[in-house]
Parts: C-alpha cells; sequence; structure tokens
C-alpha cells in the first residue's frame, strides 16, 4: 500500500462522489501473467484531496476461477444446444427413414395416390430439417437486414401455413383467429419476419403438447407503429422464466425438445428492426408484442 502526495489534483475530476475507484491491470512476471487490481483512496482535508492511498491486490487466483466457471457455463449451454438441434434433427430423419422403408417394401404393389402421399411426408421431414438447420445459422451469422415494403397480413398468413404444413400433427387441434386483413404495408424484411411468426407459432405448438388450443394474432396499427400481438392458452410461463425465454438455448418445452434457439431469434430479428418484443403471461396465457417502426431508421 502506497501514499502519493503529488499529482493529486489530477484524480480530482475521477474521484468526485465517489469514495474511491479502482482498475485491472495486467502484469507479467516471470513468464506468468499475472491480474492485479489497483484500489485509490482519496483523503480529503477542507474538501481537498490532500493524498492518494493506493492498494494493490493479486487476483489472478479469482479471475483465473472466474474464466474457468465461464467455461464450464459455456460447455454446459453447448452441450444443451447439440442435444436439442440433434433430439430436433431425428425426428423428421426418423420419419424419412420409416417412410422410405415402407416404400421399399410395398414398391411393386402400391398404389400411386399413397405413393405420393409418401413422398409428401418425405418433403415435409425435409423442410423441417431445413428450418432446423435455418435457426442455427441464423443464430451463428445473421444476415445484414434488407426492408422492402411488404404486407405484414400476408407474411403472417405464410408463416401459418408454413407451420402448419410442417407440423400437421402437431397443429391438428389448433384453432387460429388471424385478425388482420390485407393491405397491411410497411417497411420490413419479410423473409426475417416470417420467420419471426414461424418461431412463435411453433412456441404456441410445441406448447400445447398435441392438444386442443387456440392462436391468436392480431395487428394494430398507430401513426408511426405496427403493434402485433400473438397469444396463446397453453398454460402460460412461470414469472421467474419470463426474464430467460430470449436467451439462447433456453427452453421451456416440458419434453425438452427444441434447439432453445428460437425465441432468442424472434428478439434479435425484432432489434434488427429498431423494435421491440416483449412478453406476458397471465391467466394461464402467453401474450408476445411485437412492435415495429413503420419507417426504418436511416442505415439500419
Amino acid at each position: 500500500m502506497k501514499d502519493h502526495h503529488e499529482n493529486e489534483s489530477d484524480f480530482d475530476a475521477q474521484f468526485e462522489g465517489k469514495g474511491e475507484i479502482g482498475r485491472e491491470i495486467f502484469h507479467v512476471a516471470n513468464d506468468q501473467k499475472e491480474t492485479l487490481y489497483l484500489d485509490f483512496f482519496p483523503i480529503r482535508k477542507d474538501g481537498s484531496i490532500v493524498s492518494i492511498v493506493e492498494k494493490i491486490s493479486n487476483i489472478t487466483r479469482i479471475k483465473e476461477k472466474e474464466e474457468e466457471n465461464l467455461r464450464i457455463r459455456n460447455l454446459a449451454s453447448l452441450g444443451i444446444f447439440i442435444s436439442g438441434v440433434a433430439h430436433e434433427l431425428n425426428n423428421p430423419l426418423t420419419g424419412m427413414s420409416l417412410t422410405l422403408q415402407n416404400l421399399m417394401n410395398n414398391l411393386s404393389s402400391m398404389d400411386p395416390a399413397f405413393f405420393r402421399k409418401r413422398l409428401e411426408m418425405i418433403k415435409e421431414d425435409l423442410t423441417r430439417a431445413a428450418m432446423i438447420v435455418l435457426d442455427v445459422i441464423s443464430f451463428a451469422k445473421p444476415d445484414k437486414l434488407v426492408t422492402t415494403t411488404a404486407d405484414i397480413h400476408e407474411t403472417i398468413m405464410k408463416a401459418k401455413d408454413s407451420v402448419t404444413w410442417v407440423y400437421p400433427v402437431l397443429s391438428k387441434n389448433t384453432e387460429w383467429e388471424i385478425l388482420s386483413e390485407p393491405g397491411m404495408t410497411f417497411q420490413f424484411n419479410p423473409v426475417k419476419m416470417e420467420r419471426l411468426f414461424i418461431n412463435l407459432f411453433k412456441n404456441s405448438l410445441q406448447a400445447y403438447d398435441y392438444g386442443e388450443g387456440k392462436i391468436k394474432v392480431e395487428v394494430r396499427r398507430t401513426r408511426n407503429m405496427m403493434h402485433i400481438f400473438v397469444e396463446d392458452t397453453a398454460g402460460g410461463i412461470p414469472e421467474d422464466m419470463l426474464d430467460k425465454i430470449f436467451s439462447p438455448f433456453f427452453s421451456k418445452n416440458k419434453s425438452g425438445i427444441g434447439t432453445g434457439l428460437g425465441l432468442s431469434i424472434c428478439h434479435s430479428i425484432v432489434r434488427e428492426h429498431s423494435g421491440e418484443l416483449t412478453v406476458r403471461s397471465y391467466d394461464r396465457r402467453t401474450r408476445f408484442k411485437i412492435s415495429l417502426p413503420l419507417v426504418q431508421p436511416k442505415g439500419n
């Protein structure tokens, strides 16, 4: 610990309103990097700093432990992610394998209409696998945002059709209420926005877990904003999870199915559009609100 009496006036601005300041520095000794923490304590007299007390602490072991804990958490998150991707990809791959085996065993006697239906099933599974891969790519390397004037109603309907086509069994007991109309145009990226709605709709369908349910979509336009609400009644989200659902690799599905990227990607897409994505959970309902500016800021 050192007591400095020179050039204390240089510290006046830094110490204004503070009892102390500190900073980390790196130091190399005997070819070993160490992390030191410097604490500076001002000694005042009549309101002016007359001396600075300096305390140096070696926090190398603390920093190493923090880095080790961070690596462990990252590996745990990566493990959850890989497990989710593997589980998600295994479903369509298994479906394709079983369907192809069925075709091979019955090819000579198969009715053309039945054959065509089996090919459609394979196509659905291929699309599901492609969507999973697209989720991973979107998270790892987002595309640059390019906007155009597009119809949000049309984008919502395309997302609904995509989800019900790719997940026919999961969505067969789901009722849809779409409170919007054609011609609701503004500036956005229709491909990314369709991806957002696909992920939100898929999230609701998985929450219903093949049971009966309803997905309600409502669009409201104000002077400067477009607000889209997506609501389901699948039981809601526990309050202690609400601040975590947009985090990468987080999944609230009881089965553990999913990559845990869907809602994180939704959040990123809305943020790219200079908008806001929020969620409320009440009366066993979950309601997502997407607020987007009608005109994208310059440089976005």
